[in-house]
C-alpha cells in the first residue's frame, strides 16, 4: 500500500535541487502540504509548484525563523521537518583551513540545528511531530577528502539521538537517514564522470545501479508518516548495500 501523507504539513530544506527537490515532488504526490525551503527561490521556485516556497539560507538564523513563521502562518502548523540542506566540497584533510571547516559546519551541522531550534517550539505546542535528518554513510566508512563533511554528519547523528531522547515526552520523533552516493546535479558540478562513478559503485554495492532522489524518497516518506510511529532515535542506511555489518 502506498505511503499516504495526506494532511501532513512538511517543511523540507535544501529543496532547490537534488535530494530535497526530489522529496518535495514525491511528498506532493503523496498528498502532503509541502513548504520548500530554498536558497535560491527566484531561480528554482517555479518548478516546485504547487509547494509553498520560502527563502531559507540555513546559515542565517533570522531567515530560518522568518521562513518557519511564514509556514506556520500559511498552514497553521508543521508536522514534519526534513533537514536536507548541505554541502560536500572535497578537500584533503591536511589542506582544510579553519574557514573551509567552518563553512561546511555552518551549513550542514549548525544549519540543521537552526532549523530544529526554530521548529521544535511549534512541535511541542501542537503535541508532536517528526524531525528527519540527512546523514551519510561516510560517517561509518571514512572517505578521502571529506573529513570536514564527515565530522558534520557525525554531529548530525549525535544530535538526532539527543533530540529523540529529550523530545520523546512531547510526542516528537527524530531519526536520521545515512545515504550513499545519490545521483544529483551536485555530482556534475564536482566533475564526477557518470559512467566511471557507476562502475566504481557497482564494484562496491550489493545492488548495482544508482541511488536517485526518486528512489530514496519513499524512505523519507515512511519516516515522515504515521507508519513509523514507533521509531525514534534511529539511523537507517540507504546505500544499495555499499556499507553493511
Amino acid at each position: 500500500m502506498a505511503i499516504d501523507l495526506t494532511r501532513k504539513i512538511c517543511l523540507i530544506t535544501g529543496a532547490d535541487e537534488g535530494i530535497g527537490f526530489g522529496v518535495v515532488k514525491g511528498f506532493l504526490a503523496r498528498g502532503a502540504q509541502v513548504a520548500a525551503g530554498m536558497l535560491q527561490p527566484e531561480k528554482f521556485g517555479a518548478r516546485a509548484a504547487p509547494a509553498f516556497v520560502v527563502k531559507m539560507d540555513v546559515t542565517q538564523t533570522d531567515q530560518v525563523n522568518a521562513a518557519v513563521a511564514a509556514v506556520i502562518a500559511k498552514f497553521g502548523r508543521i508536522d514534519v521537518l526534513i533537514n536536507n540542506a548541505g554541502i560536500y566540497p572535497r578537500c584533503p584533510a591536511d589542506e582544510i583551513t579553519f574557514e573551509k571547516w567552518q563553512q561546511v559546519r555552518d551549513i550542514n551541522l549548525d544549519g540543521t540545528w537552526r532549523c530544529c531550534e526554530a521548529v521544535i517550539p511549534h512541535l511541542k505546542r501542537q503535541g508532536g511531530g517528526v524531525i528527519l535528518n540527512t546523514g551519510s554513510i561516510t560517517v561509518r566508512m571514512g572517505m578521502a577528502e571529506l573529513a570536514h563533511y564527515e565530522a558534520t554528519k557525525g554531529g548530525i547523528l549525535g544530535l538526532t539521538r539527543g533530540l529523540a531522547r529529550d523530545l520523546g515526552k512531547y510526542g516528537i520523533r527524530a531519526n536520521c537517514l545515512h545515504l550513499g552516493a545519490v545521483l544529483t546535479e551536485g555530482e556534475a558540478r564536482l566533475g564526477i564522470e557518470p559512467k566511471a562513478q557507476l562502475e566504481r559503485l557497482n564494484s562496491r554495492q550489493c545492488l548495482p545501479g544508482r541511488l536517485t532522489p526518486e528512489t530514496i524518497e519513499p524512505t523519507y516518506a515512511f519516516f515522515a508518516s504515521d507508519d513509523s510511529g514507533d521509531i525514534t532515535g534511529q539511523s537507517l542506511t540507504v546505500d544499495r548495500g555499499w556499507v553493511h555489518d
